[in-house]
């Protein structure tokens, strides 16, 4: 490796590693925002908290990554430009395309990586995440119900217990499930308790000794059901609202088991379209530093110099035009008027053809501005 190689690569690595931080607290803050009915309850611990960044961690930095390195491409190589540092290499005969090979070396690396995360890691923090949710949920229905005292967090349920003990357990429970608006329940019992589904998605209220009330808004008919032994189950995302969402399905499988549950949707009559494009969407995603160091190079070293402000309106512009690309041919694969492979790696295509010709045209003009 040359001089010039090391030089250029401490100018993208350094503001990578700056900005992959920023980011990576960024989406934490906003997801922890998101959750804070779950999060923000009186059973939540430190232990908790750091179950769930460890969790996340994956999901974060494969979207942490590629605009990070965009931002490092056009700030640290734009750097250069407004130090006239790009002048003195032109003088020295180093036109853009060797400006060209540190980044995309970086970006083959990134990309390496977010393949391996993508694969391993991020299916695993999102399993994980699903299950610490359910769990959370769970302590905090049970710390938080008193004695005497209605609990109504729960979406569409509010709980009543007249004597709560120090193991959880309820004693003469009122429960209301509104979820069904056209015939609500109202189910009394001596006896209650709450716990989860093994895989950790549903709330299992167990019951004893009770009947259930219902009636029809719609209609006279009112019916009572007496039983020794009951149990209602609530969705974990259905009971907290769409903020209590952390994750998709899709997202928790990895790329084997999305192949899978193509062939098992293939082989019943099924629309397999759904997991094919999610896995090849998750591989386009992966290989988006390649695509943003041939467009993000000739950009930072043919631009005027403007700013620092102009880098941010660059960097902010392009990674929103990748995702509205992304999500516009991941619509056109999953409607079936375009290969998944091809929608999967479509706005990379785009983008390396676009910083294909930028790159031709920075050569050609003989200029480093």
């Amino acid at each position: 490796m040359t001089r010039i190689s090391r030089y250029l690569l401490m100018e993208l690595l350094v503001p990578l590693g700056v900005w992959v931080a920023f980011m990576f607290l960024l989406l934490f803050v906003m997801q922890f925002l998101r959750g804070t009915d779950v999060l923000l309850g009186s059973s939540v611990t430190l232990t908790d908290l750091g179950r769930l960044v460890a969790y996340l961690t994956p999901h974060f930095l494969m979207m942490a990554l590629p605009i990070a390195f965009l931002l490092a491409i056009l700030l640290g190589l734009g750097r250069l430009g407004e130090d006239r540092e790009l002048t003195a290499l032109q003088a020295l005969g180093i036109g853009p395309t060797r400006l060209l090979a540190a980044p995309m070396g970086v970006a083959v690396a990134l990309s390496v990586l977010m393949l391996l995360i993508t694969s391993t890691a991020q299916p695993w923090g999102l399993t994980g995440v699903k299950e610490l949710v359910s769990e959370v949920i769970r302590k905090n229905v049970v710390g938080d119900v008193k004695s005497g005292t209605f609990y109504e967090d729960l979406s569409d349920l509010t709980l009543y217990a007249e004597q709560v003990s120090s193991d959880g357990r309820w004693t003469n429970v009122l429960l209301h499930d509104d979820r069904e608006a056209s015939s609500p329940l109202l189910v009394l019992a001596h006896h209650g308790q709450v716990g989860t589904s093994s895989g950790g998605e549903v709330l299992r209220f167990s019951l004893e000794d009770g009947e259930v009330h219902r009636s029809g808004r719609a209609t006279e008919n009112y019916s009572v059901i007496h039983f020794d032994q009951a149990e209602i189950s609530v969705g974990v995302g259905a009971s907290m609202g769409k903020r209590g969402r952390f994750t998709s399905a899709k997202e928790e499988l990895t790329p084997s088991e999305l192949l899978e549950a193509a062939s098992e949707a293939e082989a019943k009559g099924g629309d397999a379209r759904g997991f094919r494009m999610a896995l090849h969407s998750r591989l386009g995603g992966a290989l988006a530093p390649i695509a943003f160091a041939l467009l993000g190079t000739p950009l930072a070293i043919g631009r005027r110099q403007a700013g620092r402000a102009w880098g941010y309106l660059l960097t902010l512009g392009g990674y929103v035009l990748y995702y509205l690309l992304s999500r516009a041919f991941e619509q056109l694969g999953q409607q079936g008027k375009l290969p998944a492979p091809l929608a999967g790696q479509l706005a990379n295509l785009v983008f390396m053809a676009v910083g294909a010709v930028a790159l031709y045209r920075v050569s050609r003009s003989g200029t480093v501005r």
